[in-house]
């Protein structure tokens, strides 16, 4: 396997494509974009937890902002 990051230059940038030594379909490729029932459910939870962990800090700022004035 090549190292592909000796063959880039300042300039260049690698791509998913580049690094697939396959051709992959169109149909594949959309099949491989889709989330399966478990990844959604995941997905769901996941981006609860975060907004539950940023969105005090959000409201904190916007407070601070508003007293600041």
């Amino acid at each position: 396997m090549t190292d592909y990051k000796s063959e880039v230059t300042r300039n260049e940038f690698i791509h998913d494509h580049d690094l697939v030594m396959e051709k992959v379909d169109t149909a594949e490729a959309l099949h491989m974009m889709e989330l399966s029932e478990e990844e959604q459910i995941l997905a769901v939870k996941l981006r609860r937890k975060i907004d539950r962990l940023i969105m005090p800090l959000v409201v904190l700022v916007y407070l601070m902002n508003y007293i600041d004035r």
